[in-house]
């Protein structure tokens, strides 16, 4: 894809996978979050919904708590020693500790899809190109952006990161992961994960709800870790990373 009229590059982004891991193939993964060797995942579907603590090393699973079965989970975030989870059309929120203890639930409107943590603010997709950044303590909406390349929205924006100053946006049905400037929702460029299918054991048919989801970043060793709903593996990324998107001007960025 060509550089649009500012110069703003929305080529492919080059990776190599670093790591294979097992995943467990009855999580419908909704959202990925990593800390110290642990991966916090959620799971969705009603009557099935529930949170993880995984050990990345065997993947063994440390911890687990079940959602209300009238609760379709959605996506997850890590901010500071909280796990925040969307429903997706309950509009109820939850927060929990990282022992996986329900803390406190919020209220917020539309669809959840996908949320995640610039370490200052939330991020929650709803299956449009549009972002909402919400207060992590009231969980008050902030602001609006939305995604675009030129004058084309972006749409089914769904599971959500931040990595070295880009915020990754999967796209629904999509093996395609946008890097999205947070601060006016240029695109910035594709990964494309289509290749990471050939990786998943052969003679495996996998329905049509299994698509690629989830996305975690390791700050420390810079790896990205991605998944899909159902599939038995799970893959750390090298991301050959473009340079940061620079701030928008003052003004830009509220819609």
């Amino acid at each position: 894809m060509p550089a649009n009229a500012d110069g703003y590059s929305v080529s492919a982004v080059s990776y190599e996978v670093l790591r294979e891991l097992p995943h467990d193939s009855k999580r419908f993964t909704q959202g990925l979050a990593f800390r110290e060797g642990r991966m916090f995942e959620s799971s969705g579907l009603y009557a099935q919904s529930a949170l993880f603590e995984t050990r990345l090393s065997d993947q063994q699973t440390l911890n687990q708590v079940a959602l209300p079965r009238q609760v379709f989970a959605e996506g997850l975030a890590l901010h500071g020693e909280r796990l925040h989870l969307l429903s997706w059309r309950e509009q109820r929120g939850f927060v929990f500790g990282l022992d996986l203890q329900l803390l406190s639930e919020f209220r917020f409107e539309g669809e959840g899809w996908g949320l995640a943590s610039d370490g200052r603010q939330l991020v929650r997709s709803d299956g449009s190109s549009w972002l909402t950044f919400m207060d992590p303590e009231t969980h008050r909406d902030l602001r609006r952006v939305q995604v675009h390349h030129g004058d084309r929205p972006i749409a089914q924006l769904n599971e959500l990161e931040f990595a070295r100053g880009w915020l990754l946006a999967n796209l629904w049905y999509s093996d395609q992961v946008a890097l999205v400037n947070p601060a006016d929702g240029r695109l910035g460029g594709w990964l494309d994960l289509k290749p990471l299918r050939q990786r998943l054991p052969q003679g495996r048919e996998l329905p049509q709800e299994a698509v690629l989801n989830g996305l975690a970043y390791d700050a420390e060793h810079d790896l990205l870790y991605v998944t899909g709903k159902w599939w038995p593996r799970m893959f750390g990324l090298r991301v050959d990373w473009p340079a940061a998107p620079a701030p928008a001007a003052a003004g830009s960025i509220d819609q």
